[in-house]
């Protein structure tokens, strides 16, 4: 496979359609600059799919269409094309030539073609993969991208790996799964929240099916308990009530009689409480004078204690008073000779105390003057001593600044011959990042419009999914509501139509006569009142009030009818029965305001009913009416429903039943229209959630690219400053280093000399020293004894002082207590003779207040023993009282039970009957009828039913459609659950996919690897005539995704920083690379642009030289300045001018013929 032709049309400078033909070999472009050389190589790169603008050297794509020049106008349409001769079948198409074109109008539509057939980018990607060739790969070679190879971006180095390897298309393949991975997985959350909303659903419909069930059942039971427990209480109660009768007679007689007997023992309780009281009071009196008394003399005998007690406690304190003087003044005189003593030691010791503080004076003076002299020997030492240590200190600090700086100014040179050299590499370095920072950031913008755009599409599409839910809910409540709304209904008019239809509640006597209506004869008996009338709720309620039984009177032909019917009745006697005769009734005039307006009458019993109803007038504002007569009738208690209120309820209930079933279809054409618009709405949140996944991985990829511009470019001007700072500071680091060596070199030789003579100085002042410290020491002692000295007498007259002011104080306090201790004998006297006296006063009074005691108690003896006997009266008649009140009570009491439980028992019974009828839309006797009771007792029955009861109570309202709807949502969470465990397994599958595709990958990738590094290392010993070089990955254990490492060190330097060296050198070892790859994988062809451009003579010959040893396999098209290249290598030569300004044309010349 080798490429043929080049032809562009349109493409910048190329306006006209233009032609180069390529032979095998090497075909070379030259031209002066700025004449449209380099435009070939764009519109390689081009043709090849590249999508970046800046790459083409321009803002956006559409500048690569011709734009026009001073004398001719802009194209509309660039359009270049690649011709492969195919003939080998290198590229998988059954075609020996293959063309591959690319278009471009300027309303930004981009077309591509292969031999002519529109296909798209994908496909050409995919025909020319693992050929080498590719807009990324390494087919196009420009000067600048030699840096960019060498550079710290590991992405453009790794790309020609892989195109080498051939693992672009895995790559691919896994970026392709991780899409499909990454939708799977939003398709598995999406399945997941549907999941749970339906699981949601069943578990609710689980519980009101459970519910319906559970009713169903409960209502059953209860049924059967309801009734057992109803028959089993009517028949208890029947007997009851006989024998309630017969007692109510027997009490009814026997309450009278025990109510004079109560009467009479009333009063004679009476005349013995008045007895009683008298006594009570007699007692009370004597009591209370006896207390009184006893009083009196308790108080006279306490005080007579006291006094006594007083009279004790007064010569018990004048006994110790005698002996405390007597002690007082023995102290007194024992305190006074001994102050007398105190005194005269203390002027003794004073005189001690005066010695001792003068000596103290004299030998404290005599250490100060020692002490200050040895203080200034020994400042005088450390002052020489100081001198002498700084100097030598400064003398080694200069010794080792001397030496640190010649290492540091050898190192600044070094350096600064490095920093030179990186600082114009890394300007090179700046001017492409800030072109890819430009492009980087372009896209991201455009990739977060979009993410906008499908983030509102998406909360768009949730809103209307979640209203249109809401909807469905609602709907599905409404037709649940009237689902069991019309179940309700239904069972209400079958129930009344059974009661209708069976005419429960018509008098007995009513019921016999229809029964016997075709033994009067045909027509005779025309039916009841009731079936004739119709009216509605309230004005039913007023007719059945004012009729009462008439409501069950039955009409009759005519009086002979009646005549027949009477006969019948005296013989059957089946009760009561009213006969309304057609022929016995006047026509009346019904107003508007009568009852009869508001009532229907059904032929032939109209004209009874404007009787009866036409002169009968409702009251305005209440239920009552006034009759024909005036008189107003006044509802009370509401009475059991009748035939014409059970008729009318039934024509509403059945009218309601039809606005039901109406508004249930509305509703139901309601819920299919909320469906359609559900499913609609949640295809909606599908696709803009995919839309929104799409974009934000755009976004993602775009910021990552970014990310990585900016952190290149801060890399590179971090890198540029620094190093240009730094630079700057080695410089002036130069100059000030070799002045400090210089002048570190003189101070330390005058340092050295001085040494000596602060030496013999400090010996001197340490002899001085030693004098003093042996004088201070002696002065010290002498004046640790004096201290000692006056310390000690010190403390002996302060003992004396403190001795002599406290005998001071004793004696002041005794001369106090003597005093006071005679002023109390002569107190203690006077109270003596004072309780004598009253001690006498009190024991006579004590003696009168006994006396009369003793006579009080005998009365009030004798006054209680009368009073026991009225109390003994009084206690018999209460109890003959009590006793026959008790009988009376007890009789009226049960008499009251009696009758009170009769007329429970009688309304039980009716309650009993009515509420069975009325729950169970039932006659009592068809519920009884052919009904098989529980066999259970009362009790068990009564605890049961009122379970049952709590039960459906507890179960709330039931849904009668939860078995159905249950069973649509069990089949519909089925579904799926089955669609998810399908994507599921498309993970699983996806993941272990990936997990192949990186095997792949990998094998191949460390293959190709190995083969690229061993070629890369042959190839740099040709060029550059020995060194060492190689290439490593960063992280062995992931080749697929650490960055590549390229380490060169030309013949005699041991540098391995690429960008340290020679921009000759860095093109060498770009070269060196690139032919490695080609080496590994050569490419059908490949375009040179100018890469020989920072190469010299001796460079040059090598590069040619290697270029003429691969072009048998490989075609080079190269861009060149250089006439050496030309001349040396090529076999063809285009050369590109602008006769026309602004428009390229091609010269070309043959060369392989003369050559070879």
């Amino acid at each position: 496979m080798r490429l043929t032709k080049l032809t562009l049309h349109g493409f910048k400078s190329f306006a006209d359609h233009t032609e180069m033909l390529f032979e095998p070999g090497a075909t070379m472009i030259v031209g002066p600059n700025g004449c449209g050389k380099s435009n070939v190589s764009d519109a390689v790169r081009w043709v090849l799919g590249e999508q970046r603008a800046r790459m083409m050297r321009g803002a956006k794509m559409e500048e690569v269409i011709f734009q026009g020049s001073s004398a001719r106008r802009a194209v509309n349409v660039a359009e270049v094309s690649l011709h492969f001769d195919n003939s080998d079948g290198v590229l998988p198409v059954a075609f020996k030539e293959v063309v591959i074109t690319r278009r471009l109008s300027r309303s930004g539509e981009s077309d591509y073609f292969l031999n002519r057939v529109a296909c798209r980018l994908r496909d050409i990607h995919d025909l020319v993969r693992g050929t080498g060739l590719g807009a990324d790969s390494g087919v196009v070679i420009e000067s600048k991208m030699i840096d960019a190879l060498l550079s710290d971006r590991p992405d453009d180095r790794r790309e020609l790996f892989e195109e080498a390897a051939g693992v672009g298309l895995y790559r691919d393949r896994r970026r392709s799964t991780e899409r499909r991975l990454e939708e799977t997985a939003v398709d598995l959350s999406r399945l997941d929240d549907l999941i749970e909303e339906v699981q949601s659903q069943v578990r609710s419909l689980s519980r009101q099916r459970k519910k319906a069930e559970k009713s169903v059942e409960l209502t059953s039971r209860r049924f059967a308990v309801d009734v057992t427990l109803a028959a089993r209480e009517l028949e208890s109660w029947a007997d009851e009530l006989t024998i309630l009768h017969a007692r109510l007679e027997e009490l009814r007689d026997a309450v009278p009689a025990a109510s004079e007997q109560a009467e009479s023992a009333a009063r004679e309780r009476e005349n013995a409480q008045r007895a009683r009281a008298a006594a009570e009071a007699m007692r009370a009196e004597l009591a209370r004078m006896a207390q009184a008394q006893r009083e009196q003399a308790n108080q006279v005998e306490r005080e007579l204690r006291v006094a006594e007690e007083r009279q004790r406690n007064a010569m018990s304190r004048r006994e110790r008073a005698d002996a405390e003087l007597q002690d007082g003044e023995v102290l007194g005189q024992r305190v006074i000779a001994e102050r007398e003593d105190a005194e005269t030691e203390r002027l003794r010791l004073q005189v001690e105390l005066s010695a001792a503080v003068e000596l103290l004076t004299e030998r404290a003076a005599a250490e100060e003057e020692s002490r200050r002299s040895v203080s200034m020997a020994r400042q005088q030492v450390d002052a020489a001593e100081k001198i002498l240590r700084d100097a030598r200190d400064q003398v080694r600090r200069l010794e080792l600044d001397r030496e640190g700086t010649e290492r540091e100014l050898a190192e600044v040179l070094s350096r600064t011959s490095v920093l030179e050299t990186e600082v114009a590499t890394l300007a090179d370095a700046l001017q492409t990042v800030a072109r890819d920072s430009d492009a980087a950031a372009e896209l991201v913008e455009i990739a977060r419009v979009e993410v906008a755009r499908a983030q509102g599409a998406l909360e768009t599409a949730r809103n209307a999914a979640q209203v249109a839910r809401t909807a469905e809910a609602d709907v599905r409540r409404r037709l649940g509501d009237a689902d069991r709304q019309r179940t309700s209904m239904q069972g209400k008019i079958h129930g009344l139509e059974a009661l209708d239809r069976d005419r429960v509640g018509l008098a007995p006597g009513a019921a016999s006569v229809l029964r016997q209506r075709e033994s009067f004869g045909s027509g005779a008996v025309l039916g009841p009142l009731s079936d004739f009338l119709s009216a509605d709720s309230d004005a039913a309620i007023l007719v059945e009030r004012y009729l009462g039984a008439t409501v069950h009177a039955v009409v009759v032909r005519d009086r002979e009818a009646a005549n027949a019917v009477a006969t019948w009745h005296a013989t059957a006697k089946p009760g009561p029965v009213l006969l309304l005769p057609l022929d016995a009734v006047n026509d009346v005039i019904v107003t508007d305001a009568a009852l009869a307006s508001r009532v229907k009458a059904a032929e032939p019993a109209e004209r009874w009913v404007r009787a009866l109803l036409g002169q009968v007038t409702p009251l305005d504002g209440a239920s009552g009416f006034v009759d024909a007569r005036g008189a107003i009738y006044l509802p009370g208690t509401e009475s059991a429903q009748g035939p014409i209120q059970r008729r009318a309820e039934l024509t509403m209930l059945r009218d309601e039943l039809e606005s039901l079933d109406a508004e249930r279809a509305r509703i139901t054409i309601e819920a299919q229209t909320v469906s359609i618009t559900l499913q609609s709405a949640e295809q909606a949140v599908m696709a803009a959630a995919d839309a929104a996944t799409q974009a934000m991985g755009e976004v993602r990829r775009a910021e990552e690219s970014r990310a990585e511009v900016e952190r290149r470019s801060a890399r590179a001007l971090r890198e540029k400053n620094d190093a240009e700072q730094l630079a700057g500071k080695l410089a002036e680091r130069r100059a000030t280093l070799q002045a400090r060596a210089a002048d570190d070199e003189s101070r330390a030789e005058e340092l050295r000399a001085g040494l000596a003579g602060h030496e013999i100085v400090i010996t001197s002042a340490r002899q001085r020293l030693l004098g003093s410290d042996e004088m201070l020491e002696a002065a010290r002692e002498g004046r640790t004894v004096a201290q000692v000295s006056q310390a000690q007498s010190q403390a002996r007259v302060q003992v004396a002082q403190d001795r002599a002011t406290r005998l001071v104080q004793e004696q002041a306090t005794a001369a106090a207590r003597l005093e006071t201790l005679r002023r109390e004998l002569s107190q203690l006297a006077n109270a003596d003779m004072a309780l004598a006296e009253q001690i006498a006063t009190l024991t006579v009074q004590l003696e009168e207040r006994q006396h009369a005691l003793s006579e009080l108690d005998t009365r009030l003896i004798e006054a209680e023993e009368g009073l026991r006997a009225a109390d003994l009266s009084l206690r018999t008649g209460d109890e003959a009282l009590e006793l026959v009140r008790r009988q009376a009570v007890l009789m009226a009491e049960e008499l009251h039970q009696t009758e009170l439980r009769h007329t429970q028992l009688e309304a039980r019974r009716q309650n009993i009957r009515e509420r069975l009828e009325t729950e169970w839309r039932k006659p009592i006797v068809e519920l009884l009828e052919g009904f098989e009771p529980l066999d259970l007792n009362a009790d068990a029955l009564r605890v049961e039913n009122e379970q049952l009861r709590q039960q459906l109570d507890q179960l709330g309202p039931v849904n009668p459609l939860a078995v159905e709807e249950h069973e649509e949502e069990m089949k519909r969470l089925d579904f799926l659950a089955a669609q998810r465990n399908d994507l599921a397994e498309a993970k699983l599958s996806l993941l272990q996919a990936i997990k192949e595709i990186d095997a792949t990958a990998r094998e191949l990738f460390l293959a190709t690897f190995a083969k690229v590094r061993e070629n890369f290392r042959q190839i740099f010993q040709t060029l550059f005539g020995g060194g060492e070089c190689d290439l490593r990955l960063e992280n062995p254990d992931q080749p697929l995704d650490c960055d590549i490492e390229i380490h060169a060190s030309p013949r005699g330097k041991k540098t391995q920083r690429i960008h340290l060296l020679s921009s000759g050198e860095r093109a060498l070892v770009a070269l060196s690379l690139l032919f490695g790859i080609f080496l590994t994988r050569p490419s059908p062809f490949c375009l040179l642009d100018e890469v020989d451009a920072p190469l010299d003579d001796q460079n040059v010959g090598r590069y040619v030289k290697m270029l003429n040893q691969f072009k048998e396999r490989t075609q080079f098209i190269v861009i060149t300045h250089n006439p050496r290249t030309t001349t040396e290598a090529a076999d063809a030569v285009y050369g590109v001018t602008m006769q026309e300004p602004g428009v390229s044309s091609l010269v070309s010349v043959r060369l392989r013929n003369r050559n070879g």
